[in-house]
C-alpha cells in the first residue's frame, strides 16, 4: 500500500513535504480520489499529530484525468500554506486544480465551445461556467509566465491556419496586428452596423476593464479576432474601417 501512494504521488508529482495519505478507486466511475496532505512527523505518544490538527478545512479540486481516470484530490493543508504555485492545487473557490485550469484554458483559447469542452473532459457545465465567470471578471488567472508568450505565438499560427476562404476575400487583419488590441480596449473606435458586433464588443470591453492576466487578455482578443474571420462576409463595412485607419 505504501508503495502504491508512493507511485500515485509521483505521478500527481507531489514533491516533500507532500504526501498521499490515502486514495480510493472507483471502478465504474473510472473515477480516483486521493487526498493529499504533509507529512506527519510521529513522535512520542502522539505529538506529532500536531501539524495535522492545525491543518485547515479540505479543499477539493478537479485534477487532470489519470490514463483516463477522472482525478479528484482532496487536499489538508495548514491555512498558513502557500498553494498557488502547485499544479495539482487551485484556488479555493475554483473547482480545478491549475494544471486543470490550463488544460481548459488551452480549449476556450482554440475556440472550442462549452458544451465541446465537457464532453472532451466530463467537467459539468455548471462548473465550467463557474471558471469561464472568473476568467471574464478578472478573478483568476493563467499566470505561468512562459505560456504567455507560447500564446502569443500560438494565436498567430493558428489564426494564420485557418480557411483561407473564410478571410482572405475580406483581408482580416492578422490576430497580431495592433488594430485588434485597440479595438477592444476601446482606443480605437469604428461605425458598428452589425447588433451581434456591437453586444460582443460591449462584453469584451468591460471584461478587459478588469482583466490583468496577459493570458487571459490575449484569449479574449483572439475571440473578438475569430469572429470577424467566420463574420467576414457580412463585416464588410466594419473591416473597411480597420484597414483605411
Amino acid at each position: 500500500m505504501a508503495l502504491d501512494k508512493a507511485l500515485l504521488g509521483r505521478l500527481l508529482q507531489l514533491n516533500e513535504p507532500w504526501t498521499v495519505r490515502d486514495f480510493r478507486f472507483d471502478p465504474g466511475a473510472r473515477r480516483v480520489d486521493a487526498w493529499i496532505g504533509l507529512e506527519v512527523q510521529r513522535g512520542w505518544f502522539g505529538l506529532g499529530r500536531k501539524q495535522a490538527d492545525q491543518e485547515g478545512a479540505e479543499r477539493v479540486w478537479r485534477h487532470i484525468d489519470l490514463a483516463g481516470w477522472r482525478c479528484h484530490l482532496h487536499v489538508l493543508a495548514p491555512a498558513s500554506a502557500d498553494l498557488s504555485a502547485l499544479p495539482w492545487a487551485g484556488p479555493a473557490d475554483m473547482p480545478f486544480s491549475q494544471a486543470l485550469s490550463k488544460q481548459v484554458f488551452a480549449l476556450f483559447n482554440e475556440g472550442v465551445s462549452l458544451n465541446g469542452i465537457c464532453a472532451i473532459t466530463g467537467i459539468p457545465l455548471q462548473e465550467l461556467w463557474k471558471f469561464k465567470f472568473a476568467l471574464d471578471q478578472g478573478k483568476t488567472a493563467i499566470t505561468d509566465p512562459a505560456r504567455v508568450a507560447a500564446a502569443a505565438q500560438a494565436a498567430v499560427a493558428g489564426d494564420a491556419a485557418a480557411p483561407a476562404s473564410a478571410a482572405s476575400d475580406d483581408d482580416v487583419p492578422d490576430v497580431a496586428d495592433p488594430v485588434w488590441l485597440q479595438l477592444i480596449e476601446g482606443r480605437r473606435d469604428i461605425d458598428i452596423r452589425a447588433l451581434s458586433l456591437k453586444l460582443l464588443m460591449t462584453r469584451l470591453r468591460s471584461q478587459m476593464e478588469v482583466i490583468t492576466d496577459d493570458e487571459v487578455r490575449m484569449l479574449k482578443l483572439r475571440e473578438l479576432h475569430r469572429y470577424f474571420v467566420k463574420n467576414a462576409r457580412m463585416l464588410g463595412h466594419e473591416l473597411a474601417q480597420l484597414r483605411t485607419h
